[in-house]
């Protein structure tokens, strides 16, 4: 067991890759084809499944520097506690309103589910160094302030002025959600924002993907490099739940292999923006999804990505490594204990 926690602190980033696929595609294998998609099947995979990413990134930094340290639990069960009561009700409102499972299958699943969340956000508290270390950028995050209005605002700040554009050439966009009226809209808008903040695509991926995979391949290579590899595992990670849901190998591809490089590229920028702050990816994931998923996207708006991505390259000279000292790169806390426990395992192996 010393062997493979060593290895696993010595391959952080490997060891992450390898688990939350060996999860997410084991438990989507047999929900698509061995289950054929049951909806009660989903209800209890899915926390397992959406959550890898962010599991695997607490445990592995829990090995990483394990020092407990002779602290109080009570701040992680207050915190555990107080993101539970912000989870549960968003989390039991959209199953309620959104998919419209009755009242009481709502309260009783996700209640439950609410706890995935919760663990996360919890752990900004967490007694193990390397966990609230990991984590502790959720809760308390770093950067100007302004950065985060930013974060939020891309995705409709940029089809709102597409539908702009569009309109004062003589287009015409249809707005699907102006059925709905303007209270409503933005109730439906603000569930599926905080649901997918919750739990598709916010802290569930981002204290993965960006929060644990990109700070320590920044500390090795240049940062558009180190987005381009967080950006090719990430894509593919998906690759069973596109299959899953008959997605055409067309759209699949356009998706995945251009248009979650552009935002990959942006969220790169904006957590180095925020000086290394899971919020921000965290935050932009979710708004991309909800903005994109229920407000017009044409031509203009996907210009418009790609000129911010560029200029976001540019500006940022990502083909650069970033300082050793920048707060957007991993530095283990740990080294001399690590350097020790290898001058051991090699003089184990000499037996010396």
């Amino acid at each position: 067991m010393n062997k493979v926690a060593n290895w696993i602190r010595h391959h952080q980033v490997l060891a992450f890759f390898i688990l939350a696929y060996a999860i997410t595609w084991s438990l989507l294998i047999i929900y698509y084809f061995a289950f054929n998609g049951n909806p009660a099947a989903g209800a209890l995979l899915e926390p397992f499944v959406v959550f890898s990413p962010a599991l695997m990134a607490m445990l592995i930094s829990g090995i990483a520097e394990p020092h407990t340290k002779h602290e109080s639990s009570r701040p992680r069960w207050i915190a555990v506690i107080l993101s539970w009561l912000f989870a549960a009700p968003v989390l039991i409102l959209y199953a309620w309103k959104i998919y419209e499972i009755e009242l009481m299958w709502a309260i009783i699943v996700y209640s439950i589910i609410a706890f995935f969340p919760a663990w996360v956000l919890s752990s900004a508290y967490a007694r193990t160094p390397g966990i609230r270390k990991q984590f502790s950028t959720l809760l308390k995050p770093r950067g100007p302030a302004i950065w985060y209005l930013v974060v939020f605002l891309i995705f409709p700040g940029i089809q709102f002025l597409d539908i702009g554009i569009t309109r004062l050439l003589g287009g015409e966009v249809q707005i699907n959600l102006a059925d709905l009226g303007f209270q409503s809209a933005v109730t439906f808008l603000l569930l599926e924002f905080l649901k997918g903040f919750l739990l598709t695509g916010g802290i569930n991926e981002e204290s993965g993907w960006r929060g644990f995979a990109l700070p320590r391949l920044q500390a090795r290579y240049p940062v558009i490099v180190a987005a381009g590899i967080v950006w090719f595992f990430w894509a593919l990670w998906h690759l069973p739940y596109d299959i899953g849901r008959g997605i055409p190998i067309d759209e699949m591809l356009k998706n995945r292999l251009f248009w979650n490089l552009v935002v990959s590229i942006l969220m790169n920028w904006l957590y180095n923006r925020t000086n290394g702050s899971i919020l921000a990816p965290a935050l932009f994931h979710p708004a991309m999804n909800t903005f994109g998923n229920n407000l017009p996207i044409t031509s203009i708006t996907q210009y418009l990505l790609i000129a911010m991505a560029l200029f976001a390259i540019i500006f940022d000279r990502m083909w650069k490594k970033l300082p050793p000292d920048h707060p957007a790169v991993y530095r283990e806390l740990n080294s001399i204990h690590l350097e020790k426990e290898n001058k051991k395992e090699i003089l184990e192996v000499l037996h010396v």
